[in-house]
Protein backbone atom coordinates (compact mmCIF):
# COMPACT_ATOMS: atom_id res chain seq x y z
CA UNK A 1 0.00 0.00 0.00
CA UNK A 2 1.32 3.45 -1.34
CA UNK A 3 -0.17 6.83 0.16
CA UNK A 4 0.60 10.58 -0.32
CA UNK A 5 -1.42 13.30 -0.98
CA UNK A 6 -2.35 14.51 -4.68
CA UNK A 7 -4.84 15.57 -7.16
CA UNK A 8 -7.02 14.19 -9.91
CA UNK A 9 -5.75 15.66 -13.57
CA UNK A 10 -8.76 13.56 -15.31
CA UNK A 11 -11.00 10.43 -14.95
CA UNK A 12 -12.10 8.28 -17.87
CA UNK A 13 -14.83 5.81 -17.94
CA UNK A 14 -13.58 2.34 -17.66
CA UNK A 15 -16.80 0.38 -17.28
CA UNK A 16 -20.01 0.31 -15.87
CA UNK A 17 -18.59 0.87 -12.26
CA UNK A 18 -15.27 1.59 -13.25
CA UNK A 19 -12.86 4.33 -14.19
CA UNK A 20 -9.44 5.56 -15.03
CA UNK A 21 -8.15 8.13 -12.61
CA UNK A 22 -4.77 9.99 -13.59
CA UNK A 23 -3.12 11.58 -10.55
CA UNK A 24 -0.79 13.88 -9.65
CA UNK A 25 0.78 13.34 -6.60
CA UNK A 26 3.52 14.92 -4.10
CA UNK A 27 5.49 11.33 -3.75
CA UNK A 28 4.59 9.73 -6.45
CA UNK A 29 4.29 11.76 -9.90
CA UNK A 30 2.08 11.23 -11.80
CA UNK A 31 0.65 7.65 -12.88
CA UNK A 32 -2.99 6.32 -13.67
CA UNK A 33 -4.68 4.08 -11.30
CA UNK A 34 -8.25 1.81 -11.05
CA UNK A 35 -11.17 3.19 -9.29
CA UNK A 36 -14.52 1.85 -8.33
CA UNK A 37 -16.27 4.50 -6.83
CA UNK A 38 -19.00 4.56 -4.67
CA UNK A 39 -21.52 6.87 -5.00
CA UNK A 40 -21.92 8.63 -1.44
CA UNK A 41 -20.12 5.57 1.27
CA UNK A 42 -17.14 4.23 0.15
CA UNK A 43 -13.47 4.50 0.82
CA UNK A 44 -13.26 6.35 -2.91
CA UNK A 45 -15.93 8.15 -3.24
CA UNK A 46 -17.08 9.68 -6.76
CA UNK A 47 -17.73 13.21 -5.71
CA UNK A 48 -13.70 12.67 -4.88
CA UNK A 49 -12.62 12.69 -7.88
CA UNK A 50 -12.91 15.87 -9.33
CA UNK A 51 -10.35 18.25 -10.40
CA UNK A 52 -8.89 21.00 -8.03
CA UNK A 53 -9.79 19.38 -4.52
CA UNK A 54 -6.38 18.22 -2.51
CA UNK A 55 -6.94 14.44 -1.56
CA UNK A 56 -5.06 12.05 0.51
CA UNK A 57 -4.76 9.03 -1.88
CA UNK A 58 -4.15 5.70 -0.97
CA UNK A 59 -3.30 2.77 -3.73
CA UNK A 60 -1.55 -0.64 -4.70
CA UNK A 61 0.86 -1.13 -7.01
CA UNK A 62 3.15 0.36 -9.27
CA UNK A 63 2.80 -0.96 -12.64
CA UNK A 64 1.12 0.41 -16.07
CA UNK A 65 -2.27 0.73 -14.11
CA UNK A 66 -2.67 0.85 -9.67
CA UNK A 67 -5.77 0.36 -8.34
CA UNK A 68 -6.72 3.56 -6.11
CA UNK A 69 -8.17 2.27 -2.81
CA UNK A 70 -9.26 5.16 -0.80
CA UNK A 71 -9.21 9.03 -1.03
CA UNK A 72 -10.03 11.72 1.80
CA UNK A 73 -10.63 14.90 0.65
CA UNK A 74 -8.29 17.77 2.43
CA UNK A 75 -8.96 20.96 0.45
CA UNK A 76 -11.23 22.39 -2.04
CA UNK A 77 -9.96 24.72 -4.46
CA UNK A 78 -13.08 26.82 -5.29
CA UNK A 79 -11.61 28.23 -8.91
CA UNK A 80 -14.69 30.35 -10.36
CA UNK A 81 -16.16 29.07 -14.02
CA UNK A 82 -14.23 31.95 -15.66
CA UNK A 83 -11.09 30.33 -14.54
CA UNK A 84 -11.36 26.82 -14.92
CA UNK A 85 -10.19 26.31 -18.69
CA UNK A 86 -6.63 27.66 -17.15
CA UNK A 87 -6.80 24.71 -15.14
CA UNK A 88 -7.92 22.08 -16.91
CA UNK A 89 -4.38 23.71 -19.15
CA UNK A 90 -2.12 23.09 -15.99
CA UNK A 91 -3.81 19.04 -15.88
CA UNK A 92 -2.52 19.12 -19.79
CA UNK A 93 0.89 20.11 -19.57
CA UNK A 94 1.37 17.62 -16.71
CA UNK A 95 -0.36 14.67 -18.54
CA UNK A 96 1.26 15.26 -21.54
CA UNK A 97 4.55 16.65 -20.54
CA UNK A 98 5.51 15.06 -17.27
CA UNK A 99 6.67 10.95 -17.27
CA UNK A 100 4.91 8.42 -15.12
CA UNK A 101 6.50 7.76 -11.65
CA UNK A 102 8.65 11.01 -12.39
CA UNK A 103 9.58 12.67 -8.44
CA UNK A 104 9.10 16.06 -9.14
CA UNK A 105 7.42 17.43 -5.43
CA UNK A 106 8.48 21.11 -6.25
CA UNK A 107 6.66 20.99 -9.48
CA UNK A 108 3.85 19.74 -7.15
CA UNK A 109 4.05 22.26 -4.88
CA UNK A 110 4.24 24.73 -7.49
CA UNK A 111 0.81 23.34 -9.52
CA UNK A 112 -0.82 23.42 -5.69
CA UNK A 113 0.01 26.99 -5.39
CA UNK A 114 -1.20 28.25 -9.14
CA UNK A 115 -4.17 26.11 -8.93
CA UNK A 116 -5.06 27.92 -5.63
CA UNK A 117 -3.90 31.39 -7.12
CA UNK A 118 -6.73 30.70 -9.79
CA UNK A 119 -9.18 30.86 -7.25
CA UNK A 120 -8.47 34.48 -6.80
CA UNK A 121 -6.04 36.01 -9.70
CA UNK A 122 -6.82 38.85 -11.98
CA UNK A 123 -4.42 37.99 -14.56
CA UNK A 124 -4.74 33.98 -14.24
CA UNK A 125 -2.86 33.55 -17.61
CA UNK A 126 0.45 35.08 -16.00
CA UNK A 127 -0.11 32.64 -12.86
CA UNK A 128 -0.07 29.95 -15.40
CA UNK A 129 2.49 30.98 -17.23
CA UNK A 130 4.64 31.47 -14.33
CA UNK A 131 4.43 27.59 -13.66
CA UNK A 132 4.74 27.12 -16.91
CA UNK A 133 8.70 28.53 -16.60
CA UNK A 134 8.49 26.15 -13.73
CA UNK A 135 7.33 23.18 -15.79
CA UNK A 136 10.49 23.42 -18.76
CA UNK A 137 13.24 23.83 -15.70
CA UNK A 138 11.59 20.52 -14.29
CA UNK A 139 11.79 18.84 -17.88
CA UNK A 140 15.51 20.17 -18.40
CA UNK A 141 14.77 23.50 -20.22
CA UNK A 142 15.88 26.43 -18.21
CA UNK A 143 15.53 29.75 -19.59
CA UNK A 144 18.47 31.29 -18.27
CA UNK A 145 17.30 34.98 -16.74
CA UNK A 146 20.70 36.45 -16.14
CA UNK A 147 23.40 34.97 -18.80
CA UNK A 148 23.65 33.25 -22.10
CA UNK A 149 23.97 29.90 -22.70
CA UNK A 150 26.90 30.75 -25.47
CA UNK A 151 29.43 32.99 -23.99
CA UNK A 152 27.97 33.26 -20.56
CA UNK A 153 27.32 37.19 -21.18
CA UNK A 154 24.74 39.16 -19.33
CA UNK A 155 21.75 39.52 -20.52
CA UNK A 156 20.86 42.79 -22.40
CA UNK A 157 17.18 44.28 -21.85
CA UNK A 158 18.11 45.94 -25.62
CA UNK A 159 19.27 42.94 -27.17
CA UNK A 160 17.02 39.77 -29.04
CA UNK A 161 17.82 36.72 -28.62
CA UNK A 162 16.68 32.65 -29.51
CA UNK A 163 15.82 29.66 -27.05
CA UNK A 164 17.06 26.37 -28.14
CA UNK A 165 16.02 22.72 -26.92
CA UNK A 166 19.35 21.68 -27.84
CA UNK A 167 21.84 24.70 -27.07
CA UNK A 168 19.61 27.36 -24.49
CA UNK A 169 19.45 30.98 -24.97
CA UNK A 170 21.52 32.31 -27.30
CA UNK A 171 22.04 35.26 -28.81
CA UNK A 172 20.29 36.46 -32.19
CA UNK A 173 23.52 37.26 -33.83
CA UNK A 174 24.63 33.50 -33.47
CA UNK A 175 22.91 33.28 -36.70
CA UNK A 176 23.69 29.58 -37.54
CA UNK A 177 22.80 28.56 -34.28
CA UNK A 178 19.51 30.58 -33.30
CA UNK A 179 17.97 29.92 -36.35
CA UNK A 180 15.83 26.99 -35.23
CA UNK A 181 15.48 28.62 -31.61
CA UNK A 182 12.32 30.72 -30.25
CA UNK A 183 13.07 34.69 -30.58
CA UNK A 184 12.71 36.11 -27.31
CA UNK A 185 13.23 39.38 -26.35
CA UNK A 186 16.28 40.96 -23.28
CA UNK A 187 13.78 43.06 -21.59
CA UNK A 188 11.80 40.66 -21.36
CA UNK A 189 14.12 37.60 -19.70
CA UNK A 190 15.05 40.57 -17.65
CA UNK A 191 11.45 41.57 -16.11
CA UNK A 192 11.16 37.90 -15.55
CA UNK A 193 13.42 38.50 -12.78
CA UNK A 194 11.52 39.52 -10.31
CA UNK A 195 7.73 39.22 -8.90
CA UNK A 196 6.45 42.39 -10.35
CA UNK A 197 3.53 42.42 -12.76
CA UNK A 198 4.73 42.11 -16.76
CA UNK A 199 2.77 44.88 -18.78
CA UNK A 200 0.69 43.57 -21.02
CA UNK A 201 2.79 43.57 -23.96
CA UNK A 202 5.17 41.75 -22.00
CA UNK A 203 2.71 39.28 -21.02
CA UNK A 204 1.41 38.59 -24.74
CA UNK A 205 5.36 38.28 -25.64
CA UNK A 206 6.04 35.64 -22.75
CA UNK A 207 2.72 33.79 -24.16
CA UNK A 208 3.91 33.75 -28.05
CA UNK A 209 7.26 32.64 -26.64
CA UNK A 210 5.91 29.83 -24.74
CA UNK A 211 3.44 28.36 -27.36
CA UNK A 212 6.46 28.30 -29.55
CA UNK A 213 8.22 26.15 -27.60
CA UNK A 214 5.57 24.01 -26.29
CA UNK A 215 5.01 23.16 -30.11
CA UNK A 216 8.29 21.98 -30.41
CA UNK A 217 8.53 19.89 -27.95
CA UNK A 218 4.86 18.22 -28.13
CA UNK A 219 4.68 18.57 -31.99
CA UNK A 220 1.00 20.04 -31.58
CA UNK A 221 -0.96 22.36 -29.77
CA UNK A 222 -2.43 21.47 -26.02
CA UNK A 223 -6.47 21.14 -26.79
CA UNK A 224 -7.08 23.70 -23.76
CA UNK A 225 -4.84 25.84 -24.85
CA UNK A 226 -7.17 26.04 -27.81
CA UNK A 227 -10.03 27.02 -26.39
CA UNK A 228 -8.46 29.92 -24.50
CA UNK A 229 -7.55 31.38 -27.68
CA UNK A 230 -11.09 31.54 -28.47
CA UNK A 231 -12.21 33.33 -25.23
Amino acid sequence: MQSSLGYVLRTRPYSDTSVIVDVFTQDAGRFACMSRPAKLRGKVQRGHLQAFRLLQMDWQGRGEMSRLTQTDERFRHRVPGGHLLYGLYLNELILKLIQPHSNLDQLFTHYQHTVHGLTQAEAPMSAVMQFELSLLEALGHPVNLWHDDVHGHEIVAEHSYHYSLGSGLLPSVESSQAVSGVPIQGELLVALRTDEALSLGQQQSLRRFLDRLWLRIVGKPFNSRKLLQLR
